[in-house]
C-alpha cells in the first residue's frame, strides 16, 4: 500500500461507517417519532447506534488531534496555521449548535405542553358528548316508533302468531328497521322479522337488555353486528297484548357518516388521554433525542473542522514545505496544481520559480565550474611559470603568491598571504629595497611600470626585474618578478669568455717565438760572453722562460674557461668521486687534515672529468686560502640529500667543501665567482669561475658563505654545490 493512502483509509473507512449508521439511526428515529407510544425496542437500538456513532466520531477526533499535536511538536510547515483554522471552524460551528440546541429544548418543551391545552381536552369531551347526545336522540326516536308498534300489537289476538308475524313484517318495512323480534318471558323467540333472508337466527339481545327492561320497562343502546362491520341502534320494551308480558326489540341502522365521526371523536379523545398521561415521558424522549443530535452535530462539526482545515490548508502546507525544500537547496520540489481552488496560480508560479531557480543554479554551477577551470588553469600557469607573481590590494595586503615568487625572492612567502607588505619587509630585511622601490608607483597610482632592483644576499647580489600592472577590476597591483642574476652573469661570463678566448689567442701566439728566441740567444751568445755576462744571460733567459711558462699556464686557463667541451654523462656515485679527490690531497704541502662526512646518497648522472676538476679546484682553493702560520688546518668534504621543501636545494645532492681558515671577506663574497677575482697574489681568478661553470653545466647551483662553529669558535669558508637528482 502506498504510504500516502494509509492516512486516507484510516479516516475514510470510519467516516463511511458513521454515514451508514447515521442513516439507519435516522430511519429508526423517524419510526419512533411516528409512533411515540411503542418505542421501547427502537429506543434501545437508537441508543446503541448513536453511542457507536459517538465512539467512532470521538476516535476520529482523537486521532486527528494526536496527528495535529505531533505536527505541532515537530514544527511541520503549516501545522500552527492548521490548528488555528481548526479551532476557528470548531468555535464557529459549536457555538451556533449549542445556542440552537438550548432554545430548541425550551421550545420543544413549550410546544409539547401546548399540545395538552385545557380547551382542547374540553372540546374533545364536548365533541364526544355531542355525538353521544345525537345518538341518544336518534335511539329515542327509534324507541318512540317501537312504542307505537307495541300499542298497535295490543289490539291483535295473542294466540295468532301469524298475525304477529305479518304485523311485524309490515311495521319493520314501514319503519326501516333492520330486524324486529318478539320474545316471551323465557327469552324464547315468538316472531322474527328481518331484512337478511340468509340469517336463520336473529341477533339475540344481550342479558343486560332484560335487566334494564325489568327495571325501566324499556332500553336503547348502540350495538354492533356479529361481524363488527356495522353498528345499530337497539331498542326494546315490554308489551302485554294479553295476560303474558312479552319483549319487543328492534335493530335500526345508523348513518355510517355519523358513526365514522363518532368513532373519530372517540379515538381522538382516547389518544389524547393516553398522550396526556405520557407527556413527561415524551418530553424526556425528545430531549434525549435532541441531545444526541446536538452531540452528533458537535462531533461532526469538530471532525469537519479538522478535515476541512486540513483540506483548506493543504495548498498552504504544500507551499510552505516547498519553500522550506527550496531554502534547503532542493529545487526539484514541485507543487501539485489543481483548478479546484484559488491556489493553482500560486502553485503554478512556485513551480515556474523553482524551474527558473533550477536553470539559474545550473547556469551558476556551469559558470562556477568554468571559473574554477579557469582558476585551476591560471593556478597551473602561475605555478609553472618561472616568473614570480604577487598580487597586492590597495591597502598593501598580499592576496596571491605563486611558488616561483618564493624561489625568485629566496624567501618563504606563503605564510604572508593576507598580511601586509610592511610585515614582510620587517621579517625579511633583504626584501625592503624591492618594496621601497615600488612604493612610489603605488602612491602615484601608476598603471604600468618596470624597474630593476638589486637585493643584497649573503652569497652576493640578486638582480631582479619587477613589472607592475594595475588590476582593472580590483583596487591593487599585480607584480611580475624575474631573477635576471643568472642572465647578467651569463652575459658577463660570455663577455669574459670572449675576452679569455681573444687573450689566449693573442698571448699564445708570441709565447713560443719568445721562448725559442730566448733559448736561441742563449745558445748563440753564451760561448762568446764572459763568465759574468754568461751568468747574467742565463739568469735573464731563465726568467724569460719561466714567465713564458707562467703565461702558458694562464693561456691554458683562459682556453679552459672559454671553451665549452661536450659532456659525457655517466651513472656515478658522488661519494666515490669525493673519496678519490680526497685521496689525492691526503698528504698535502699545507699539512691540512682532510675530513670526509659522507651520507648515503643516490647516484647521479655526471661527467666524471668535469666533476673531478670541480672538486680538485675547490679542495685546492680551500687549502691555499688558509694562512701558512695557522697551526691546525682542516678541510671538510661532506655530501647529503636535502629534504627541506623550503630550501632552494630541495631534492638536490649537496656537496660542501669547507675549511677552518679566515673565511671570505664581505667585499669579495658577492663577486667570488666572477672571472679574474681572486684573493691570492698568484691566482688567475678563474678557478672558482670554472667551478661555477661546471656546476651550471650539470644544472646545479653553487653558494659561498662563511661558517661559524659555535662549539669550537672556528670560522672558515664554505662552498656548497647543489646537484639535482634528475639533470
Amino acid at each position: 500500500m502506498r504510504p500516502h493512502l494509509k492516512p486516507l483509509l484510516i479516516q475514510a473507512i470510519p467516516i463511511t461507517l458513521v454515514v451508514v449508521l447515521l442513516a439507519i439511526s435516522l430511519t429508526l428515529l423517524r419510526q419512533a417519532m411516528n409512533n411515540p407510544y411503542d418505542t421501547e425496542d427502537l429506543n434501545e437500538w437508537l441508543l446503541l447506534l448513536n453511542g457507536l456513532i459517538i465512539v467512532i466520531l470521538s476516535g476520529l477526533i482523537i486521532y486527528n488531534s494526536v496527528q495535529l499535536v505531533i505536527r505541532l511538536k515537530s514544527k511541520q510547515a503549516g501545522s500552527r496555521y492548521t490548528a488555528r483554522l481548526m479551532v476557528a471552524f470548531a468555535v464557529l460551528t459549536i457555538i451556533p449548535v449549542l445556542v440552537v440546541s438550548f432554545f430548541s429544548v425550551n421550545f420543544l418543551g413549550d410546544r409539547i405542553d401546548a399540545w395538552f391545552n385545557v380547551k382542547i381536552a374540553n372540546a374533545l369531551d364536548d365533541s364526544l358528548e355531542l355525538s353521544q347526545h345525537a345518538f341518544d336522540v336518534r335511539m329515542r326516536q327509534h324507541l318512540f316508533n317501537l312504542e307505537q308498534v307495541a300499542k298497535e300489537m295490543v289490539t291483535l289476538n295473542p294466540n295468532e302468531t301469524t298475525d304477529f308475524s305479518t304485523f311485524l313484517n309490515r311495521k319493520r318495512e314501514q319503519l326501516g328497521a333492520y330486524e324486529m323480534v318478539l320474545l316471551d318471558a323465557n327469552k324464547k323467540i315468538i316472531v322474527y322479522s328481518g331484512n337478511d333472508t340468509d340469517t336463520i337466527l336473529p341477533s339475540f339481545p344481550e342479558d343486560t337488555i332484560f335487566r334494564s327492561l325489568s327495571l325501566h320497562g324499556y332500553m336503547f343502546q348502540l350495538e354492533p353486528t356479529s361481524d363488527s362491520k356495522d353498528t345499530y341502534s337497539r331498542v326494546a320494551l315490554t308489551v302485554q297484548p294479553g295476560v303474558e308480558t312479552l319483549v319487543l326489540t328492534a335493530l335500526f341502522s345508523l348513518s355510517k357518516n355519523n358513526l365514522s365521526l363518532a368513532e373519530s371523536v372517540i379515538k381522538a379523545r382516547s389518544e389524547y388521554k393516553q398522550t396526556e398521561q405520557n407527556r413527561e415521558q415524551i418530553k424526556q424522549y425528545f430531549r434525549i433525542t435532541l441531545l444526541l443530535i446536538m452531540v452528533l452535530s458537535i462531533l461532526f462539526s469538530i471532525l469537519a473542522a479538522f478535515l476541512y482545515s486540513q483540506k483548506l490548508t493543504e495548498p498552504i502546507r504544500s507551499l510552505l514545505a516547498g519553500t522550506v525544500a527550496v531554502a534547503e537547496g532542493n529545487l526539484s520540489k514541485k507543487l501539485p496544481i489543481s483548478d479546484k481552488d484559488d491556489f493553482h496560480l500560486l502553485a503554478r508560479s512556485f513551480n515556474i520559480m523553482t524551474a527558473h531557480l533550477t536553470q539559474a543554479r545550473s547556469e551558476s554551477e556551469f559558470s562556477q565550474k568554468l571559473m574554477e577551470q579557469q582558476r585551476d588553469y591560471l593556478n597551473i600557469v602561475l605555478d609553472h611559470i618561472s616568473s614570480g607573481v604577487i598580487t597586492i590590494d590597495e591597502n598593501g595586503i598580499i592576496r596571491r603568491i605563486n611558488a616561483a615568487a618564493e624561489q625568485v625572492l629566496q624567501t618563504p612567502l606563503k605564510q604572508y598571504h593576507g598580511k601586509s607588505c610592511e610585515q614582510l619587509c620587517t621579517d625579511s630585511q633583504s626584501l625592503s629595497p624591492l618594496f621601497a622601490a615600488i612604493q612610489p608607483y603605488f602612491q602615484n597610482n601608476a598603471k604600468e611600470w618596470q624597474l630593476e632592483v638589486n637585493l643584497p644576499l649573503p652569497s652576493g647580489h640578486q638582480a631582479l626585474v619587477c613589472k607592475g600592472t594595475k588590476l582593472p577590476s580590483l583596487e591593487g597591483y599585480v607584480l611580475v618578478i624575474d631573477d635576471i642574476t643568472e642572465v647578467i652573469q651569463a652575459e658577463h661570463e660570455a663577455a669574459w669568455s670572449e675576452v679569455a678566448r681573444r687573450l689566449a689567442h693573442e698571448i699564445k701566439n708570441p709565447l713560443t717565438p719568445i721562448q725559442l728566441s730566448t733559448e736561441r740567444l742563449q745558445f748563440k751568445l753564451l760561448p762568446e760572453l764572459s763568465d759574468q755576462s754568461a751568468k747574467l744571460l742565463k739568469r735573464m733567459s731563465k726568467t724569460i722562460i719561466h714567465q713564458v711558462d707562467n703565461m702558458k699556464i694562464m693561456v691554458d686557463a683562459f682556453s679552459q674557461y672559454a671553451r665549452a667541451p661536450a659532456l659525457e654523462f655517466q651513472h656515478l656515485n658522488i661519494n666515490m668521486v669525493v673519496k678519490d679527490v680526497a685521496e689525492l690531497y691526503t698528504r698535502n704541502s699545507q699539512q691540512a687534515e682532510i675530513v670526509l662526512n659522507l651520507e648515503d646518497v643516490p647516484n647521479l648522472q655526471l661527467d666524471l672529468n668535469r666533476i673531478r676538476q670541480m672538486l680538485v679546484n675547490l679542495v685546492k682553493n680551500a687549502l691555499e686560502a688558509m694562512p701558512e702560520k695557522q697551526t691546525f688546518k682542516q678541510v671538510i668534504l661532506s655530501t647529503s640529500q636535502n629534504h627541506d621543501k623550503e630550501s632552494l636545494c630541495y631534492q638536490h645532492i649537496v656537496i660542501e667543501v669547507s675549511d677552518n681558515g679566515e673565511g671570505i671577506s664581505k667585499d669579495v663574497i658577492a663577486n667570488l665567482f666572477t672571472p679574474y677575482v681572486s684573493t691570492k697574489s698568484s691566482g688567475t681568478g678563474l678557478g672558482l669561475s670554472i667551478v661555477k661553470k661546471i656546476v651550471e653545466e650539470h644544472s646545479g647551483k653553487i653558494f659561498a658563505n662563511n661558517r661559524t662553529d659555535e662549539i669550537n669558535d672556528n670560522k672558515g669558508a664554505k662552498i656548497s654545490v647543489c646537484l639535482p637528482l634528475i639533470n
